[in-house]
């Protein structure tokens, strides 16, 4: 196999709910194309789980073990009564009271290669997770817009003294499914409502662009569908539409593949077909789980044949 000309680049994940196990066969075929080292790395929603996970060591191999190890159904920790007890928790937000998700994230940390908690105990730069604020209309990107927010004394929020899981937890929290996490805002005083960062950025990829870039950009893109032109299927009808477009317009946000963005995103971004797997469904079969993996492969592995130069929005290659 021929050595690529980069061996290190930097990785941007985009959101997609449970469908992001796809990232770890994108990532294996990646390792096998020379790709083995990571500096700068970002994502959103699942995205920002798998760009967190390699922040702190994890190899395609070790976040492949770690997702087949994990019982995602856990993750919809409606409560004791089970689904009957949504409405409770719609009171706080969210059908699920969102505990587990965050618990599973606290533990990826703890025992990653290099454990860490807060900002401050990986490199300078290392990590950038995608947020929403609902009640500012604004994109947070962490860690560095910690800044906007200040504690219960008025104090402002430090980026490096913030739980990397708090970040992760919020970018992967889908609205109405997991309950929001609040920081009070230091402009205004009233509490933000911090959610799933695909609402306002599925897809940061330009996030690390520079004129003269030292090495490449990979992106890493969901899609549901099995091409652009077959697209997955949400029907939206019955009693329950209202919750059915709600829904749609979220996932739309997070999963849709956006013909001018490819144009523009294309010689860097790895854009993966997910079929027709709900970006919610937790309780996927192995076989599904296997046809997710593979998809991820093999999209990552004809991606890296074609010998990509990674030209970004600069109109710049990585120099040689």
């Amino acid at each position: 196999m021929c050595e690529p000309d980069f061996v290190r680049a930097d990785g941007v994940f985009s959101g997609g709910g449970i469908k992001g196990l796809a990232f770890a066969g994108g990532l294996q075929a990646a390792a096998e194309a020379g790709y083995d080292e990571w500096v700068k790395l970002a994502g959103t929603s699942a995205g920002a789980i798998t760009a967190m996970a390699l922040a702190v060591g994890y190899s395609a191999q070790g976040l492949r073990e770690q997702l087949d190890d994990f019982d995602f159904a856990k993750i919809a920790d409606y409560g004791p009564l089970g689904e009957l007890e949504i409405p409770a928790n719609l009171l706080h937000h969210g059908a699920t009271k969102g505990k587990a998700l965050h618990a599973w994230i606290e533990k990826l940390l703890a025992d990653a290669p290099q454990p860490a908690r807060t900002f401050g105990d990986l490199e300078a730069d290392k990590l950038r997770v995608v947020g929403a604020d609902l009640a500012h209309s604004r994109m947070v990107v962490f860690p560095g817009d910690v800044e906007l927010y200040i504690d219960e004394h008025g104090k402002q929020l430090a980026p490096d003294d913030f739980p990397i899981a708090d970040a992760v937890r919020i970018s992967a929290g889908y609205p109405y499914f997991f309950p929001p996490l609040s920081l009070i805002d230091g402009h205004t005083k009233k509490p933000g409502v911090l959610v799933d960062g695909g609402v306002t950025s599925a897809f940061p990829v330009f996030l690390f662009d520079k004129p003269q870039p030292e090495h490449p950009t990979w992106g890493f893109r969901l899609f549901g569908g099995k091409t652009p032109e077959q697209p997955s299927y949400t029907a939206i009808d019955g009693p329950l539409w209202p919750i059915d477009m709600l829904k749609a317009i979220v996932d739309t946000s997070m999963n849709a593949l956006d013909k001018l963005e490819m144009v523009a995103f294309a010689p860097r971004t790895i854009s993966i077909p997910t079929g027709d797997v709900p970006t919610l469904d937790f309780e996927l079969s192995a076989a599904q789980k296997k046809e997710l993996y593979d998809s991820g492969y093999d999209t990552a592995k004809a991606f890296f044949d074609r010998k990509p130069d990674g030209r970004n929005t600069f109109g710049a290659t990585p120099a040689a």
